[in-house]
């Protein structure tokens, strides 16, 4: 991965020998956001397992041209995903059969980031553009809020149920990752699709809840965030 953006980078920049165009646009655009990675995961066994659901991202950008072919940008997102009851099920499908089921998550993922991002942008026509990019930048993440409630039901129960409770935390980290557009222009406007793909190494510091011996406990969780995007777009031109 680092010799792919270091090979990325030079031929980015590369491409600055052209001469200067000074275009700006600002863009937004909105979709979809699929979790990957321990994000997706949904192996309770393992503490770092996310079993988010797929979700929806929004984002709002401004680019300027440097040359015909290479700009920078910056980029503004938030992308949200819920605790996946169906992931869940899925777990405890095989398992647990004697035990009555309560699951309830009040908040689910949220990932908010800011990013610079280096593009080379390729005429595909008069009209459409193909673009290719790389992100760097910032991502904040709260993890959601569930409880489960666990009872038994082995004669002569249902017995005491059991609690399990873990409260929201947050962590900011560094993401990077890559991205690219298929761009349509129409004099002062257009509209382009958005595929993108982001990794962010996390570190949950402070995890705490109630346990279920009915103990408050407090852990430090490490993660990698990993999640891919696609959505559609909008842009102006402002010359």
């Amino acid at each position: 991965m680092k010799k792919l953006i270091l090979f990325m980078s030079v031929f980015l920049f590369s491409v600055s020998v052209f001469s200067q165009v000074g275009m700006q646009t600002f863009g937004l655009s909105a979709g979809a956001m699929f979790p990957m990675g321990d994000l997706a995961d949904n192996n309770l066994a393992d503490s770092s397992s996310g079993v988010a659901a797929t979700g929806y991202h929004i984002q709002v950008a401004y680019d300027y041209q440097l040359t015909n072919n290479f700009g920078m940008g910056i980029q503004v997102e938030f992308n949200s995903a819920k605790y996946s009851y169906n992931k869940l099920g899925k777990y405890y499908e095989n398992i647990m059969d004697d035990t009555q089921k309560q699951i309830t998550s009040t908040e689910g993922w949220s990932l908010g980031g800011f990013f610079f991002r280096p593009y080379l942008s390729l005429p595909v026509g008069k009209k459409f553009f193909w673009e290719i990019s790389l992100l760097g930048g910032f991502l904040g993440t709260y993890s959601p809020e569930y409880q489960y409630v666990f009872t038994s039901i082995i004669p002569p129960g249902p017995n005491k149920p059991y609690d399990y409770y873990r409260y929201r935390s947050k962590t900011f980290s560094f993401a990077y990752g890559a991205g690219t557009k298929f761009h349509f222009k129409l004099k002062n406007h257009g509209f382009f699709f958005e595929g993108r793909f982001l990794y962010s190494k996390a570190n949950f510091k402070h995890v705490t809840g109630i346990g279920w011996n009915d103990n408050p406990y407090d852990i430090g969780i490490k993660m990698n965030l990993i999640f891919i995007t696609a959505s559609l777009g909008y842009t102006y031109y402002l010359n």
